[in-house]
């Protein structure tokens, strides 16, 4: 009973730092290993989770008006796809050397989040639909394989090609994650690899927490998104890096 508190407790702030960052399934797969899942049934378990945490966000941006849908159906549907192929491919988690190369992404994405505005944002717009797609063919392969650091790759990837605020690429984010993640969720659950009574659990507290994100990255703005971007970014370094095994935490 009380890892299933625990197991609750984490789904709620897993969605509270998807919603405005990413990096929330560091704290729910040790979590469900901890139930004593195998990584490949745990990483499957969190995509039901994952998936209702990112209804919950995207339902909540729809109605403070801050989710444009139709530019970004394009890459959409090539995360959908790529989600998609990682998803088949998805067996296990890559071993150690993986998490180092994972720190180094997360580490660029940080830089990207908080490189200089450039006076005009023209040059965005200078980047063909194709090369859009190709892109996020990328990320989306990426999230289904195994979703841990796709919110803050996404944030970066968008802050790369469209002109929206941290506020708008978050909603964005959650809405194309939930797209893919709906497809990710079958094919795992084809496989049988879904346990269904700790992934419900699981999403009843990442849909609090998406539920509190949402209202506080709305209310709140740009600078409490980036300090939890900055949070979540510098604990899942530490993690891949191996600095809380080495303090024994």
């Amino acid at each position: 009973m009380l890892l299933y508190i625990i197991l609750f407790l984490a789904g709620v702030a897993a969605g509270f730092m998807n919603t405005l960052a990413g990096g929330g399934s560091t704290l729910t797969l040790p979590v469900l290993i901890l139930l004593g899942l195998p990584s490949t049934i745990a990483n499957a378990t969190n995509r039901v989770a994952i998936l209702f945490q990112n209804i919950m966000g995207t339902t909540r941006f729809h109605k403070y008006r801050e989710l444009e849908i139709k530019p970004v159906i394009h890459i959409t549907v090539a995360a959908i796809i790529g989600a998609i192929v990682g998803s088949f491919i998805a067996v296990e988690i890559r071993p150690k050397v993986f998490d180092k190369v994972l720190g180094v992404v997360l580490i660029f994405v940080l830089i990207m989040i908080f490189r200089p505005k450039k006076e005009t944002q023209a040059e965005h717009k200078n980047i063909p639909a194709w090369l859009e797609i190709i892109i996020f063919l990328g990320v989306g392969f990426y999230g289904g394989f195994v979703q841990i650091g796709v919110g803050l790759l996404f944030l970066a990837t968008l802050n790369l090609v469209k002109d929206f605020n941290l506020v708008r690429a978050n909603a964005v984010k959650v809405f194309i994650v939930m797209c893919y993640t709906f497809f990710a969720v079958l094919v795992f659950a084809f496989s049988g690899k879904i346990i269904w009574h700790y992934g419900l659990l699981l999403a009843a507290g990442n849909m609090l927490g998406a539920f509190i994100g949402v209202h506080v990255a709305v209310k709140k703005g740009a600078g409490i998104v980036k300090i939890v971007i900055t949070i979540a970014v510098l604990i899942a370094c530490m993690k891949l890096f191996g600095v809380f095994s080495l303090l024994r935490l």
